[in-house]
Parts: C-alpha cells; structure tokens; sequence
C-alpha cells in the first residue's frame, strides 16, 4: 500500500502522482500564478490518502473572485490547454455566480475533470480557510482539513461518502485532532453517525 502520513507538514503521500493528481497539480499551478485561494475537497481527498475507489471528477472551491479576475483565468487556463467540456469556459464568472459548478479539463477530454465551485455555506469557506498541504511527489497542493472532511461527508450520509469517511478515520484516527473534529460533528449535527463510526 502506497505510503501516507499526517504530519505537521500536512499530508504526505509517497507515491508517483497519477493522472488525477496531475490534473489537480496543474490547475493548482494556474491558481497561484494568479494567486486565487483554493482548495481540493471531497472524494479526491480519500483518493489521495490512499482509499481505491474510482472517480471522475475532483471538487475544488475556489475564491469568490469579481468577473476580471475570473477572465484572466480563463485565458490562462486556454493558454495552458483547458477547456469546459460541459460549457465554455468563457461563461465561468456567471456560472459560478449562480452556484453552478463550471468542469474544466485537458483539452478534448472529458474524463477526469476538476468541478469548480464558489463556496456555498460557511463548511466550504471553512475548508478554504483552514486548508492543509497536501504533498504528492514534488509538488503541494492545497486540501480541505481532514477533520471537516470527515464530518461533512458523515453529514452527506452517502453510501460512498460513508466509505470515504471511514476509510479516512481508519487511517488518520490516531492523528486527527479530536476537538476540532467533534467541533465540526456537532456544528453538522451527526453525533449519531459519528458515534457508529467511531464504534466500529
């Protein structure tokens, strides 16, 4: 098994990136160029700490940005060899505006592709906030803080989400920071489901 550890470096993983993480690792390049906060979230993040499972898409919040800013990103991201497989990239600003997630990938392909939303409530600014390193080969980028991972996907309540999640505790339970994961688990209202994992 590949190897993977949180430290107070954030999370490293020993292992060559894949082309998922190529594909984080590349936008996330494009990000700091131009110095938009973001950060990856969701299942991608129990990819990266080592759960098999199969995905298509990663999730990544970027910064509430005002439409200029948002332009110039998009032409970065042509320069470099993006496109919008669902829609033109050229329509981000008012897609994100209206809480709708914008795909970007490689040019001409379709799968795997980044799903890049606007923070929608207080949990994903918290995740943007609060973001740790991720370390993939030579290359940092930046992941939602695993302790709020878990919660919220325990909240999601999912049959993958679920898995995720106790795939995550499993590996990190021992590291995780038990107040700041309770903290999460009791502002997300699942006690219960925390309890069940927990338990196992």
């Amino acid at each position: 098994m590949t190897g993977v550890e949180l430290t107070d470096r954030g999370l490293v993983v020993d292992r060559e990136p894949n082309r998922l993480d190529e594909l984080a690792i590349g936008f996330s390049e494009v990000l700091r160029r131009l110095d938009i906060d973001h950060v990856f979230v969701a299942g991608y993040v129990s990819i990266l700490a080592g759960r098999s499972r199969s995905t298509e898409d990663i999730d990544v919040f970027i910064e509430r940005c005002p439409a200029d800013r948002l332009d110039q990103l998009v032409a970065e991201l042509e320069r470099e060899g993006y496109w919008g497989p669902a829609m033109p990239l050229s329509e981000m600003y008012g897609n994100l505006s209206n809480d709708t997630k914008v795909w970007v990938a490689p040019d001409g392909e379709m799968t795997p592709h980044l799903e890049v939303k606007f923070p929608g409530d207080e949990f994903d600014e918290a995740s943007l906030r609060n973001a740790i390193d991720a370390h993939v080969g030579d290359h940092t980028i930046p992941i939602g803080p695993l302790e709020l991972q878990i919660a919220y996907k325990l909240s999601l309540g999912g049959r993958t989400d679920l898995e995720d999640t106790a795939h995550l505790y499993a590996v990190f339970g021992e590291t995780l920071s038990p107040t700041r994961l309770e903290a999460w688990v009791e502002r997300l209202d699942v006690e219960d489901r925390y309890e069940r994992l927990t338990n196992v």
